[in-house]
C-alpha cells in the first residue's frame, strides 16, 4: 500500500477503537452504581478497619461517606470512571485493531508469534490490573493509619481525587506487567538474550525493587514488596519465553 492507503487504514482503525471505547462507556455509565460500588470498596473497607481500631473514631466520617466540593462534582465523576472503566474493557478489542493495522507489514513466519504475543498481553495487562486492585485494600489502610498522627482530624474524601489514585496504581501495574511482553519482542529480534538475562538477574532483581518504588503510587512497604515480587517473578518467566522465540544463532 502507498501512503495514502496507510493513512486511510490507520484512520479507519482508530475509529473503530474509539467506538469500542464509545461501547465500553455507554455499557459502564449505564451500570455505574455496580461499578462504582465495586471501586469504592477499598476506600470504603478501609475506613471501616481503621476506625474500628481507632479510639477517636469520632474522627473519620461514616465508612463510604464522601464529600463533593462542586454540584457539578458527582455528574463528573461519572464521566470520568465511564471513561476510565470503557477504556479498560475496550482494551482486547483495541489491541485487535493494533494487530489488524501491522499484520499486512508483517511476512508469514512474522506473525506466528505476534499471535500468540497480543492476546498474552491483554492477559498481562488484565491480569496486572487485577492484582494492583486486589492490595488496594492495603494502600488506603496503610495511608489512612497516619490520621493518628493529628489529633481531632477530620476526613473530608474528594471521590475524584481517589478515582485518579486507584486508576493511576492500577496504569502502573496493568503497564508494569508487560515486562515478558517486551523482553520477548526484543529477544525475537535478538536484541535481547535469555543467557544476559539469566547472567545479570542480581542487577535486574535490584533494578525491579527500585522501579517498583518509583512507580508505586503509594509508598506502603506491602505495596512496593508486592509489586516487585509479581515483576520478578514476571522477569524469570520472562527468561524462559525469550529462549523460545530468539533467534537460533542467539543460544
Amino acid at each position: 500500500m502507498d501512503i495514502t492507503e496507510h493513512l486511510a487504514e490507520l484512520r479507519t482503525r482508530i475509529m473503530h477503537a474509539a467506538f469500542y471505547v464509545l461501547i465500553g462507556f455507554i455499557v459502564v455509565y449505564n451500570c455505574y452504581g455496580l461499578i462504582f460500588h465495586l471501586v469504592a470498596h477499598p476506600l470504603t473497607s478501609g475506613l471501616a478497619k481503621i476506625a474500628a481500631k481507632s479510639v477517636n473514631s469520632h474522627q473519620l466520617l461514616p465508612p463510604g461517606a464522601l464529600v463533593f466540593r462542586d454540584f457539578t462534582a458527582p455528574f463528573m465523576l461519572r464521566i470520568q470512571l465511564s471513561m476510565i472503566g470503557g477504556l479498560t474493557v475496550s482494551v482486547p478489542f483495541i489491541t485487535l485493531e493494533v494487530w489488524k493495522f501491522i499484520e499486512p507489514a508483517l511476512t508469514k513466519r512474522e506473525r506466528k508469534p505476534f499471535r500468540l504475543l497480543a492476546p498474552f498481553a491483554v492477559f498481562l495487562f488484565l491480569l496486572g490490573v487485577s492484582i494492583g486492585f486486589a492490595i488496594m485494600p492495603a494502600c488506603v489502610e496503610w495511608f489512612l493509619g497516619y490520621m493518628s498522627d493529628y489529633p481531632n482530624a477530620v476526613l473530608l474524601q474528594d471521590p475524584q481525587s481517589y478515582i485518579v489514585f486507584l486508576a493511576k496504581l492500577l496504569l502502573a501495574f496493568g503497564l508494569l506487567f508487560q515486562l515478558p511482553v517486551v523482553l520477548m519482542a526484543l529477544g525475537k529480534f535478538g536484541i535481547v538474550k535469555s543467557k544476559h538475562l539469566t547472567q545479570y538477574w542480581r542487577y535486574a532483581t535490584i533494578s525491579i525493587m527500585v522501579l517498583a518504588m518509583l512507580i508505586s503510587p503509594s509508598n506502603d512497604l506491602f505495596s512496593i514488596l508486592f509489586l516487585s515480587g509479581s515483576l520478578l517473578v514476571l522477569f524469570f518467566i520472562s527468561i524462559f519465553l525469550v529462549k523460545l522465540v530468539e533467534p537460533k544463532d542467539n543460544l
